[in-house]
């Protein structure tokens, strides 16, 4: 049986990372109205878990999906793919927030039994109806994200969340949230608040509030790279030990 040396290892590992970037929006949708986005992901052993994406549903509709992949490397990077290619196969669910989230799920047991693994993930799918800033969200075991409004950053409390994909069969419930002109919503994965510097100290909520809130009058983009290069300077040169997302999106 022949051996894979070092260096292929390696050249497989990079272009697995460049094809999983290939996945991810390089630059977020700039003819959506009323929506100017931004968003940053750094994995931590070049490819992982996390994903996002914008879909232009329709006309009227966009979708917004942030996910995690339990785990990290290749693994979690294959399965974040599957998820991703799912999603773009099925555009007639899209609009429909709890019908495309529960296929999702169903997808993952599927493939979880045909290998013999539980393949959980993570995830916070919302449909945005641009002309009314009507959201629809299904969230299912992600993070609460945040709503930015009148120069203050807090947490969007949904009424509903659901469990996290790929274990059992459930139904999704949905929750709604109307976008005024001037809020930000601001989605995020656990690498962010998780981060660790060499003390053992953890990034955090506060620091997280902290730094969205310093640049709430700044454009998405820059909002953004500031909480990436907040969060790898708390780090102070230890080593990252989980993907990092962060999608940050103004009603306009």
């Amino acid at each position: 049986m022949a051996h894979v040396g070092t260096n292929e290892q390696e050249l497989d590992l990079a272009l697995a990372a460049e094809l999983q970037a290939a996945l991810l929006p390089k630059a977020c949708p700039t003819d959506c109205p009323h929506h100017i986005a931004a968003a940053r992901n750094r994995m931590c052993a070049g490819v992982g878990g996390d994903f996002y994406d914008f879909m232009r549903i329709n006309e009227d509709q966009i979708g917004l999906v942030i996910g995690d992949v339990m785990g990290h490397g290749v693994r979690a990077s294959l399965i974040m793919a599957q998820i991703m290619g799912f999603l773009h196969s099925h555009p007639l669910e899209l609009s429909r927030p709890v019908s495309i989230v529960a296929a999702v799920n169903e997808m993952l047991i599927g493939l979880g039994n045909r290998i013999g693994s539980v393949l959980s993930c993570s995830l916070l799918y919302v449909v945005i109806d641009v002309p009314t800033g009507i959201g629809l969200f299904v969230n299912a075991g992600h993070l609460a994200p945040f709503i930015c409004r009148r120069r203050r950053t807090q947490p969007l409390h949904l009424e509903q969340r659901n469990m996290v994909l790929g274990v059992e069969e459930f139904t999704p419930v949905e929750a709604c949230h109307t976008f005024s002109p001037a809020e930000r919503l601001v989605m995020f994965t656990d690498g962010i608040i998780d981060a660790a510097n060499p003390a053992g100290g953890r990034f955090g909520d506060d620091r997280l509030h902290a730094v969205v809130d310093e640049y709430l009058t700044a454009d998405p983009d820059t909002c953004a790279e500031a909480v990436f290069r907040a969060v790898a300077e708390f780090r102070q040169g230890a080593r990252q030990t989980d993907d990092e997302t962060i999608v940050v999106i103004d009603r306009v």
